[in-house]
């Protein structure tokens, strides 16, 4: 009976989550202020601003807060906030995190905090990401996991 529970809970959270969400990003980074806290470590606080585009046909402008704390060139933390503006001027504000990975490249996570009225079933959506920077340019490739409910009001957008 416990095996037949833990295939039915499996079969349910694939099928609620049964489509890939991919989002690519491209923005410009630009560093507010850099504070050296030791010979190895140092803070610095960026804004990123750029362009978005989905495989639902979306696209729109980000923007971003983040800060740093490096050791040797090595991401200890990362953290940021932000928000994504649709072609239909919707919202939505999410956060950022990565973590003990190169600066210049990395994996992390956004998670969905808020969002404008349409786009409300977004709230605590996860999205893995990869980044990679050319010079103050990032590149990021996100994918996630959504419901048939969030793919249809995400279709929706771009008609």
């Amino acid at each position: 009976m416990y095996k037949l529970l833990i295939v039915f809970m499996f079969l349910i959270c694939n099928f609620s989550f049964s489509f890939d969400y991919e989002i690519q990003t491209h923005a410009k980074r630009t560093i507010i202020k850099t504070i050296p806290i030791s010979k190895t470590e140092k803070y610095i606080s960026f804004i990123l601003e750029g362009t978005w585009t989905d495989n639902l046909g979306n696209y729109g402008m980000m923007e971003q807060s983040s800060f740093v704390m490096l050791n040797n060139n090595s991401v200890i933390e990362l953290d940021g906030y932000g928000k994504t503006i649709y072609q239909n001027n919707q919202e939505t504000y999410f956060k950022g995190y990565r973590n003990r990975q190169e600066k210049d490249a990395g994996v992390g996570e956004t998670e969905i905090l808020n969002a404008t009225e349409k786009l409300n079933s977004l709230i605590g959506m996860r999205c893995p990401y990869a980044v990679n920077f050319f010079k103050d340019t990032a590149y990021v490739v996100s994918k996630c996991k959504i419901t048939e409910e969030q793919k249809k009001i995400l279709s929706n957008i771009s008609q």
